[in-house]
């Protein structure tokens, strides 16, 4: 079938490896990258036990438009049963993983069972191995990467460092660590460092040399000329390739969104210290993905190393802990890479044991020092225990929502968290669109899926209107396409690039023509199907489309957003708006009828019998 290679399927419990077709139903219902993770997880869904036991299935899946000739087609999703929250999880990442599986005739990898023995994947030109990693485990991520490069030369690695190991539940996967040409990227959200490390997986290695074959070459090329055309003639490419995503320091600063202490204020008064500016004065280079034109990678020396920074790791590492210093901030960014562990979970988990010791409820005989809102080396110490699991490590390694459980005193009300995942680095008290987004994420309170703090600003801060609920079930759907094609949603989202080109696309490398309506629909299946399997996995329901206490107690301190809070009565008839917009019901599951019209039948069946 054009446009589309292999899935191999592993079992490492016995190092057995099938490669097979792909399916037409599994290709056009769903594309690829999230939407086979989503369909392969709920087809396992009924062995599954937990996170990280052996029946969970992870899932590395890459997209259709992946290793073509495609702006940003560089994309791959790892998903599986998340040990964080509990229900389906995935995260999605850059780098060359994706270029170079589809290069090599693999577009997913489905593995089950848990090796005997450290092992790590080799993929290479349609064949799939298990290979022993037993010298790589205990290595940190950087250095089982330098030494799977000196074996297997240009290739992508995916690594897990000690906190995967250790099974931390916010433990992340890191892309091609290091390499100047190339960007140093993370599979950061929902764990799936940790699924890894429960599988004794310490490393994936791709390494591909065919070309992807796609069923009208010229069509692609036109639609790619096109597509450079847009990106290039945009006003804001210069400034883009200045800054990259560290500009958004200044923005949210300004609109009184950025996180800071744990949430407590919205401004941060040495933002400008750690922003775009300050960055680009300190950069030494910038790195993209495979095929990018847009690279955003910004990368700053650490001491003797080199640490590739963005928005979400500065704005929760730097002013949601108080630290305004840029040297300080990039070391513990670092220091996450280093241990393997996802920047947005760490950032909240440390800034909530610090506002724990504002509010008397932790001191310094239960953590084993003082920690103190800015105080870095208090940060980096924080950082060790977690990927370590030593002392009050071990606790905070299982994220906020457990953490706050077991400590109680009132913390769970500022325990920033949605169904169990962090809040990514938006405050939201004067953003209802961007709140519902949170609220009814499909993993957990994550940006990816729906940035819609912009439409908040456009249109009233103070407003919650049905076009929110409106904006937001769209955004749920246009942005997750991106993970389904293997692309970077960045030439949309920052440059306003023209939709309609990725449909127009992925027509010309299957052969089959798609409109972006068409997509659409798909990525409205996915996103039913994964809400079925939060169902079917948590009873996820209305209840759990909330948010934390503070976001309704208690209202910005100052500025000119000050006395804004999200609004109880609001916020539900909101969310009742969203419910009916997506043709579920009052509970917030998809109707019977729904599931049924997205040709969801087996979903349908498993919900309602």
């Amino acid at each position: 079938m054009l446009g589309y290679g292999k899935i191999a399927y592993v079992d490492l419990a016995d190092k057995r490896v099938e490669v097979a077709d792909v399916d037409e139903e599994l290709a056009f219902k769903y594309i690829g990258g999230r939407g086979w993770a989503a369909y392969i997880i709920f087809k396992n869904l009924d062995q599954i036990i937990h996170g990280t036991h052996p029946s969970n299935v992870l899932v590395v899946a890459t997209g259709p438009l992946d290793g073509t000739i495609f702006k940003g087609g560089s994309k791959t999703t790892f998903a599986a049963i998340s040990p964080q929250t509990g229900i389906y999880g995935d995260s999605n990442v850059g780098g060359y993983l994706g270029y170079m599986m589809r290069r090599a005739g693999i577009d997913a990898v489905v593995i089950r069972g848990v090796s005997q023995e450290p092992c790590y994947l080799l993929i290479e030109d349609g064949r799939v191995e298990v290979e022993s990693a037993e010298d790589l485990w205990g290595l940190h991520s950087r250095d089982a990467d330098k030494n799977l490069r000196e074996v297997y030369g240009n290739c992508s690695i995916a690594t897990i460092g000690i906190a995967g190991e250790k099974l931390v539940n916010f433990a992340c996967i890191n892309v091609d660590w290091d390499l100047k040409a190339r960007r140093h990227a993370q599979a950061g959200r929902t764990g799936m460092g940790a699924v890894m490390g429960s599988k004794r997986l310490k490393a994936i290695v791709a390494k591909g040399s065919r070309e992807v074959r796609v069923a009208d070459p010229e069509r692609l090329a036109n639609v790619v000329k096109r597509l450079r055309d847009q990106i290039v003639g945009s006003e804001l490419y210069e400034s883009w390739r200045k800054y990259g995503t560290m500009s958004t320091i200044e923005w949210s600063n300004k609109v009184e969104a950025l996180p800071t202490k744990n949430f407590q204020y919205t401004r941060f008064e040495d933002a400008e210290r750690f922003g775009g500016e300050a960055v680009h004065r300190l950069s030494e280079y910038t790195s993209g993905c495979a095929n990018c034109m847009m690279p955003c990678g910004h990368v700053i020396p650490v001491g003797e190393g080199r640490v590739v920074v963005d928005y979400e790791n500065f704005a929760m590492l730097g002013s949601n802990l108080g630290l305004g210093d840029l040297d300080a901030i990039a070391r513990a960014n670092y220091l996450c890479d280093y241990y393997g562990l996802d920047t947005i979970s760490t950032g909240s988990v440390i800034a909530f044991v610090m506002e724990c010791f504002q509010r008397g409820i932790l001191d310094e005989g239960r953590v084993g020092f003082e920690v103190r809102w800015g105080d870095a080396e208090a940060v980096y110490k924080l950082i060790e225990l977690i990927a370590e699991r030593k002392g009050f490590g071990n606790l905070m390694a299982l994220g906020v929502r457990e953490l706050s459980r077991h400590l109680g005193g009132g913390s769970e009300r500022f325990a920033m968290h949605v169904k169990g995942l962090e809040i990514s680095a938006y405050d939201h008290r004067a953003a209802p669109a961007m709140a519902l987004s949170y609220a009814t994420c499909d993993i957990g309170a994550h940006h990816n899926r729906s940035w819609a703090i912009t439409y908040d600003v456009e249109v009233g801060r103070d407003s919650y209107g049905e076009d929110k609920a409106r904006r937001v079930i769209y955004l749920q759907h246009i942005r997750p396409l991106f993970d389904m094609l293997g692309v970077c949603r960045l030439p949309w989202v920052e440059l306003k690039i023209d939709p309609n080109l990725y449909a127009e696309a992925y027509s010309a490398v299957v052969g089959r023509e798609f409109s972006l309506d068409d997509l659409l629909l798909c990525s409205e299946r996915v996103w039913n199907l994964t809400r079925v399997m939060a169902i079917l996995r948590k009873r996820i329901d209305v209840k759990d489309d909330s948010l934390p206490a503070r976001d309704f107690e208690d209202p910005v301190p100052e500025g000119e957003t000050k006395g804004l809070k999200i609004d109880r009565e609001k916020f539900m008839n909101l969310l009742r708006s969203y419910y009916r917009l997506r043709g579920w019901d009052e509970r917030g599951w998809p109707t019977r009828e729904k599931l049924l019209e997205l040709g969801l039948e087996e979903a349908a069946e498993k919900l309602y019998g």
